[in-house]
């Protein structure tokens, strides 16, 4: 018997049972059949040549871990073409459901720490890192021509090859990336800076005396400003000292 339980991004697709293992929520899904285009001749057809379960990370659902098992089908076409089906939970060669992407790849940019986004959606730290360096390299225009007068510069671990350690600098004002340095050495920022900053006047930062160091190196005497996170916890860490 076919549950009727409707879900969010599921309503086209049946979902046969339900079942709770060892606290993993297990959802057993596929999609009805339906006549589909031949990507070779562009022909219908609705034969279907097999089967196989394909399993796939969903996001949580009732703050259990979610896993769906997908009845994923062929189609064949008279021309001798076999392809999948449309479906509209599962891009083709990923293991995580569309929505469980979308979520992490907007976490990677708002959330507080890679560490912390992983462990909200059960993946690793470096699933994160690389969800992040995706959107930054979609977003982040290759050759600035010249920053803001007013920048946020702010380190993350990214583990590359490169360095441990990024350096991204964005719109003071607008928060939006403006670009991403390979490492957060002294020299590189300076350089950069010197390249790019001929128009700024604020740049906000945590209180690093490296960082503070080549600000003025590049730019002279611009308005520092310590940003509020880096700020607190200075006076927090004053206070209980």
């Amino acid at each position: 018997m076919n549950s009727n339980i409707v879900l969010p991004g599921f309503e086209e697709v049946i979902i046969n049972k339900t079942e709770v293992i060892e606290g993993t929520l297990c959802l057993y899904v596929e999609m009805p059949v339906s006549k589909h285009t031949c990507p070779n001749c562009g022909k219908h057809t609705m034969k279907v040549h097999d089967y196989r379960i394909q399993k796939i990370k969903h996001l949580k659902m009732f703050e259990r871990n979610t896993l769906i098992f997908y009845r994923k089908r062929r189609y064949t076409c008279l021309c001798g073409k076999r392809f999948p089906e449309n479906n509209p939970f599962i891009n083709r060669y990923q293991r995580l459901s569309t929505e469980y992407n979308q979520a992490i790849t907007i976490r990677s940019i708002k959330g507080k720490t890679f560490k912390e986004t992983a462990e909200i959606y059960g993946t690793s730290a470096s699933t994160i890192v690389r969800r992040f360096d995706k959107v930054a390299e979609d977003t982040v225009q290759e050759e600035p021509n010249a920053l803001p007068k007013v920048i946020a510069i702010d380190e993350y671990k990214g583990d590359t090859k490169k360095g441990k350690y990024q350096l991204i600098i964005a719109d003071g004002v607008t928060r939006e990336p403006i670009d991403i340095l390979p490492n957060r050495y002294k020299k590189t920022i300076s350089h950069y800076l010197r390249k790019y900053g001929t128009n700024v006047e604020v740049v906000v930062m945590d209180m690093s005396p490296s960082f503070k160091a080549a600000v003025r190196q590049a730019l002279g005497k611009p308005i520092i400003v310590a940003d509020r996170f880096h700020f607190v916890r200075y006076i927090y860490c004053i206070g209980w000292g």
